[in-house]
């Protein structure tokens, strides 16, 4: 396969990659500041970081995902400050440094038109609000995955060193940073196995990296084979249902995440609109596909593979749930959601030949950028919502005269204790231990006592609106009633607090 003939920019190009650069950095630079929210997981993220190098592997040597992603984030804020925002533009710059493989090299090697659709696609689709923003590691993952296979493409096309090494460093830092990241590699090494074979290249490189890779990933290998051991009995990812599956189709283009309920718009109107956005688009990847020889054809065999490899991870995962153990959660497909982007890339780019397809297009995209307006408005609306409701619980927490008040969880909702620490910081927390004493909180930080030796005149009782928990909490209220009253309470956003006063005799 050639490699694209123009290399250089002219001028109305490097205005239009400009312009789409600033509008991705303007408008996720904005959600950072915008979004003060705070989720378990990104409260998890924030205080592994607060824990040693060393501590960060011991970790997520019990937890599910790979230590790099913390290590690249402690060492990022040691410089740029352990703020909210410094920790959400650490996110933000993995999809800018996915926009800048649309600048260079998916530039170079398939064209201006397919650059510009992909940098477009980027920005415009509505799940990529979450991976810019959320304090995890799925930007960073999708744009080391991306890199994988674009460094495929290279090694296969130019056979140099260069592009076999960035091969194989891309992949470990995927496989380092997700578990659906180490998957997608997988995949991209079949696929470029099976592209050797078919045109009958040497495979002594792919072989060489495929050792190499063995033996770089082996540690954390380890690790994942006794994690998968220890959680296949009990694990918190439920068994996929029909919802789910439906889930998983319509995610990347979701005007709202998941978990938030329907504010300024109704289920019905979601998927309606999002059923016309999809049918569009199956519209024209057929009509893309079907309007020359496909094996000759080069933009549909791009196509074809960059679709496949994105699918490979999610059929892997699809394949473990249902035969032994469910591990497919509707974010772990963005680990290959470039590729997806890139493939629907290459859709529009061949689109613009047939004047139907290109109108058409434009329809696709006036939708998809509708719908990624609708997430952006509904999701600011929440995150200040969000704030008002921590306002809240500042105020009630800080009423009462004492600098520190003493909160207090039961074990099975401390889940809503580390956001409570990052909401009111600087007060008393502990966990009441109502079981056996043996769980391992880390990464977070808070004093654990038994209920019989907690004994004070007030505290803050903390509880989390979880279903699964409301019949331990009750009986815990219950058993309170004789020497302790409800002096006051809140109920804001999911968490609800209730000032506790020991009752005189």
């Amino acid at each position: 396969m050639e490699e694209h003939k123009s290399n250089t920019m002219k001028i109305p190009q490097v205005l239009i990659y400009t312009c789409l650069l600033t509008l991705g950095v303007s408008l996720f630079i904005y959600l950072d500041i915008e979004n003060t929210s705070l989720l378990y997981d990104d409260v998890y993220s924030i205080f592994m970081v607060k824990a040693s190098y060393t501590d960060i592997i011991n970790i997520t040597a019990s937890d599910v995902h790979p230590p790099l992603y913390y290590w690249c984030l402690k060492f990022f804020t040691s410089f740029f400050g352990d703020s909210l925002f410094s920790f959400r533009v650490f996110s933000t710059l993995g999809i800018i440094a996915v926009l800048l493989l649309g600048c260079f090299p998916i530039r170079r090697l398939f064209g201006d038109k397919t650059a510009i659709f992909f940098m477009l696609l980027i920005i415009i689709f509505p799940v990529t609000q979450y991976l810019a923003t959320e304090i995890r590691m799925y930007s960073w993952t999708m744009f080391f995955v991306l890199a994988c296979a674009l460094s495929a493409y290279h090694a296969f096309d130019k056979g140099e060193k260069k592009y076999w090494t960035l091969f194989l460093v891309t992949g470990l830092c995927a496989a380092y940073l997700h578990n659906y990241g180490l998957l997608s590699v997988f995949g991209i090494y079949i696929l470029f196995f099976f592209f050797l074979i078919r045109t009958k290249k040497k495979l002594t490189y792919l072989i060489l990296c495929g050792v190499a890779f063995f033996i770089a990933y082996l540690p954390w290998l380890i690790q994942l084979w006794e994690q998968v051991d220890n959680v296949s009995s009990d694990y918190w990812i439920k068994p996929l249902t029909l919802n789910d599956i439906f889930l998983h189709i319509y995610y990347f283009y979701s005007p709202k995440e998941i978990w938030l309920p329907f504010t300024n718009f109704t289920k019905g109107q979601m998927m309606t609109g999002l059923i016309i956005l999809m049918a569009i688009q199956l519209i024209l990847t057929i009509k893309v596909l079907l309007s020359g020889n496909t094996k000759k054809d080069r933009m549909s065999l791009l196509t074809i593979f960059s679709f496949i490899t994105f699918l490979i991870p999610i059929a892997i995962g699809f394949i473990i749930s249902v035969a032994y153990l469910p591990i497919l959660v509707t974010r772990y497909m963005t680990c290959s959601f470039g590729l997806f982007v890139l493939s629907l890339a290459f859709v529009l780019a061949k689109a613009m030949e047939f004047p139907v397809c290109k109108r058409l297009s434009s329809v696709f995209l006036l939708l998809l950028f509708f719908t990624g307006g609708v997430r952006l408005y509904s999701g600011v609306d929440y995150y200040n919502r969000t704030e008002s409701a921590y306002q809240e619980i500042r105020q009630f927490v800080k009423d009462g005269g004492q600098e520190k008040k003493s909160l207090v969880v039961n074990d099975f909702s401390y889940h809503v204790m580390p956001r409570l620490q990052m909401i009111a910081p600087d007060n008393e927390c502990f966990v009441l231990l109502t079981g056996e004493g043996k769980e391992d909180f880390h990464p977070f930080r808070f004093q654990k006592i038994r209920p019989e030796d907690f004994v004070t005149e007030e505290f803050i009782l903390v509880h989390q609106d979880r279903e699964a928990i409301q019949d331990d909490f009750r009986q815990y209220r219950q058993s309170l009633d004789n020497r302790y009253a409800v002096i006051d309470s809140l109920h804001a956003t999911d968490i609800r607090l209730y000032h506790m006063k020991k009752v005189t005799p």
